[in-house]
């Protein structure tokens, strides 16, 4: 009489061999659910003994200890026992992996001391991974849809990349970084990020157009429009294109791979560089001497080792008020 059920009539926790029951002490008890079992037929009856003083015997539990009891078991939890939350295995495959202790590649339950943790990643390199595009075949893609389905961040971040690429990943714990070479797939460290590049685009260049996280090694090629300027200031815009690629050969050393990426911006200081040579080059030439020999303008030397060749594609002239009378507006010099 006067007694009452607390939480009235619950069930009994039936689990399967991927469940687990995290569970936590209110008050101190003997835990007696301790069992062992044997393996071997032989050693049946030992364990069994075993089994028999464990039971007598059990184990302490103090209020607030944790602990996990895993499946498969039918299991009622006493009075002196509440059941914090029921975990399940997570199937992993060989390339997926959960944020833990960096799990990949097989099935994890998670224990009673655990629990996923959640990578945070620069909102830039979010909207890269989330926009789809090819490093390779959508690189003149400037803009891109994001699709509306968020990235689950307890699960590895993986990021594959093309052939004929690399990619760059800062370990902030070790302070070191790693550099991938395509074909590969990578997967991100808790502590690692990849090394966004920023650089120049459009015509003629401009800083901070182009963002990715793949450096494609080339060969391929980009276009400038810059201003010269002759002997007798007569100023012309002028369009080049350069071919160019990565002189790196695939496994590379360590010391060669790193300098891929130790200029935040090689397209940007490459048109600079040149586009610096060419205008010296133009303001020693007269105008007339520049429009029938211009190609001899540009020597060889005046490129890098990085780029095997340039081409003059269009001199719309922008002449100076004093050269109006000489030359027509509507010239324009095209390059064979």
């Amino acid at each position: 009489p006067g007694e009452q059920l607390e939480n009235g009539i619950q069930n009994v926790y039936v689990l399967s061999e991927e469940e687990g029951l995290v569970l936590r002490a209110v008050e101190a008890f003997n835990d007696a659910e301790y069992e062992e079992a044997a393996d071997d037929e032989e050693q049946e009856e030992l364990a069994h003994d075993s089994a028999k003083r464990s039971r007598r015997s059990g184990i302490l539990r103090r209020p607030g200890d944790r602990w996990m009891l895993r499946g498969p078991i039918e299991y009622v939890p006493p009075a002196s026992v509440e059941v914090v939350l029921t975990q399940r295995a997570i199937p992993l495959d060989e390339n997926e992996g959960i944020y833990v202790r960096a799990v990949i590649g097989h099935t994890y339950m998670l224990n009673q001391d655990e629990e996923l943790w959640e990578k945070e990643l620069p909102s830039n390199v979010e909207g890269l991974l989330a926009s789809g595009i090819d490093p390779l075949a959508d690189r003149s893609t400037r803009h891109a849809n994001i699709d509306g389905c968020p990235r689950d961040k307890t699960r590895v971040v993986t990021f594959r990349v093309p052939h004929n690429a690399a990619v760059q990943v800062y370990d902030y714990r070790e302070k070191k970084a790693r550099v991938v070479f395509g074909p590969e797939l990578v997967m991100l460290g808790p502590d690692e990020q990849f090394t966004v590049l920023s650089l120049s685009g459009d015509k003629p260049k401009r800083a901070n157009i182009i963002k990715a996280i793949c450096l494609l090694l080339g060969p391929d090629f980009f276009t400038d429009v810059i201003t010269i300027e002759t002997a007798d200031h007569a100023r012309l815009q002028i369009q080049l294109s350069y071919n160019w690629h990565f002189d790196v050969k695939n496994p590379a050393d360590p010391a060669d791979a790193a300098a891929l990426f130790s200029v935040p911006d090689f397209v940007g200081d490459a048109c600079k560089a040149i586009a610096s040579r060419i205008r010296g080059a133009v303001a020693s030439v007269q105008f007339d001497d520049f429009h029938k020999v211009r190609f001899t303008v540009f020597p060889q030397e005046y490129l890098t080792s990085c780029f095997t060749g340039s081409g003059l594609n269009e001199v719309p002239p922008e002449i100076n008020k004093c050269l109006n009378s000489e030359l027509t507006p509507e010239l324009f010099i095209y390059g064979p």
